[in-house]
């Protein structure tokens, strides 16, 4: 039993066809819901703090009081302008809790509830003395519950990571969706993307990288050619990300090349037809964050310019046309990674 998307012309009796084995569809579409289900419960457990001070000692003193919840402290040095500074820092960093200190006041910012507490403290260099009652009043503030038993699985053990310099951050992406490509031979085709980028500086939204993506095969059957068409293409891409919470909005272009190949047979000869064609894509992803891991939907439309139309080699019948121009929807899977 196969999976197939079917277009007939009849004024030209053209017949293309996506055909895809059900069973890897099938196999496909659990591998993409076993990671969104994987990533919803590591978002489920992992908790993050954001500690913007350099302090070594309010450091290891934040560390030591918060090791029965095996929260994950991220030392981030750079104390926040204002509360809408640590919305941000925290969601870059996927943490709850961001910790600062603001002249004589130690400041607590909740991402859940967007409010940010205070208590005095002591401003400069911290004793041993004085980074334990910061932290105990941190604790406080942060309004944690009872501490996980012993033993319990699910939480991520506590780790202290400073950013590298220059803060870039690194998101890898993996997608699946349908692409509907519009042209002399229009069809539906079933695409899998690829991508890497790099946010060069973490205080902005900008991305930049590279993505890519392949589908499967068409069977084309017209004025006597029997064969395959099939394609990949390969792009640079930019993206600004605007994010309200765990809620990512990210408009993006990108512009590359699509390679394009048709091979059959043709009245008994074998026919064989390549070519690499400028192609321009733009589109809108909508994402929710779950600590370092974000599930979406990404809509997209693209276009390929100087498409090729293949005719009969002894008439001027046609045999295939490139599609020109094409809609993609479909689910994502991302992970930002910090060196």
């Amino acid at each position: 039993m196969t999976a197939a998307c079917e277009v007939r012309r009849d004024r030209s009796r053209v017949l293309v066809s996506r055909v895809v084995p059900a069973r890897a569809v099938t196999n496909i579409l659990l591998l993409l819901a076993w990671l969104s289900i994987a990533s919803l419960a590591v978002a489920d457990t992992a908790r993050r703090v954001v500690l913007a001070d350099p302090d070594p000692e309010l450091r290891r003193a934040v560390e030591s009081s918060l090791r029965p919840w095996r929260i994950e402290v991220i030392v981030d040095p750079g104390a926040p302008s204002d509360v809408a500074a640590a919305q941000r820092r925290a969601d870059d960093r996927g943490a709850r809790f961001v910790v600062w200190r603001e002249g004589g006041e130690l400041v607590v910012f909740d991402r859940e509830t967007s409010q940010a507490e205070r208590r005095e403290a002591r401003a400069g260099s911290l004793n041993p003395l004085g980074a334990e009652a910061a932290a105990l009043s941190i604790k406080t503030m942060m309004r944690l519950p009872p501490p996980p038993e012993p033993g319990e699985p699910g939480e991520p053990a506590i780790a202290a990571t400073t950013p590298s310099t220059g803060g870039i951050e690194l998101r890898v992406e993996a997608g699946a969706g349908s692409r509907y490509e519009r042209g002399l031979d229009s069809n539906v085709a079933l695409r899998f993307s690829a991508g890497a980028m790099i946010r060069p500086w973490r205080g902005r939204g900008w991305r930049f990288g590279v993505t890519g993506d392949l589908g499967a095969g068409a069977t084309v059957d017209q004025a006597g050619f029997k064969g395959t068409w099939s394609n990949w293409s390969a792009l640079g891409y930019a993206s600004w990300t605007v994010a309200s919470g765990p809620w990512e909005l990210e408009p993006w272009i990108a512009g590359g090349v699509e390679r394009s190949s048709l091979e059959g047979t043709e009245m008994s000869s074998a026919r064989s037809e390549h070519a690499t064609l400028p192609a321009f894509r733009g589109g809108i992803a909508g994402r929710r964050r779950f600590g370092m891991w974000l599930v979406g939907l990404v809509v997209a439309v693209e276009t390929v310019a100087d498409v090729p139309t293949y005719t009969k080699l002894d008439t001027p019948a046609d045999v295939f046309e490139v599609p020109p121009f094409s809609v993609v929807g479909g689910i994502v899977i991302a992970a930002d990674l910090v060196p």
